[in-house]
């Protein structure tokens, strides 16, 4: 005999039923500055139908996220050397920055697809930085998000507190 579900369980099923799932095919690394990591990013987005990278770190050039593709979106905030990005291969979503949170270390968007909205993020978290700061910056991220999706793609890097 089955085990028992619960009223709540079967109305949540009834609802979903005929429900089609959106997936979004994602990938976080950190390329560590390097061009030819991000060649290689390049390749596993294209061949894999990547929709969206999280990237830490990003080769650029004069500050500004480089060696990606013409057709490739590309999400970054702030005027210094970025260490954080996101990177879009998919030209049906409508992809936003918010600016209001983002910065070099930290951008956050909006996606909608397919009647899907979520928000998206690539975050780093220096070592040297308090970290009191950086938890900040994620919890006005998930105050942002509240009742939608989150992706929090976070190179947090190890700490010791003394």
């Amino acid at each position: 005999m089955p085990p028992p579900t619960n009223i709540a369980n079967r109305q949540k099923n009834r609802q979903n039923k005929g429900k089609q799932k959106t997936t979004i095919k994602c990938v976080q690394l950190n390329v560590q500055h390097s061009r030819v990591a991000t060649s290689n990013l390049t390749q596993i987005i294209t061949n894999n139908n990547i929709d969206i990278a999280f990237v830490q770190e990003p080769y650029t050039i004069h500050n500004k996220v480089a060696a990606y593709p013409k057709g490739f979106r590309i999400f970054a905030q702030g005027g210094g050397r970025k260490r954080a990005a996101i990177v879009v291969n998919n030209n049906d979503m409508d992809v936003t920055a918010i600016t209001q949170v983002s910065n070099e270390d930290a951008i956050v968007t909006e996606i909608r697809y397919k009647g899907t909205k979520l928000f998206g993020t690539s975050l780093y978290l220096p070592m040297d930085r308090e970290i009191d700061r950086d938890l900040e910056t994620i919890e006005d991220i998930i105050q942002l998000s509240r009742g939608d999706g989150l992706i929090l793609a976070i190179d947090s890097n190890a700490r010791i507190t003394q």
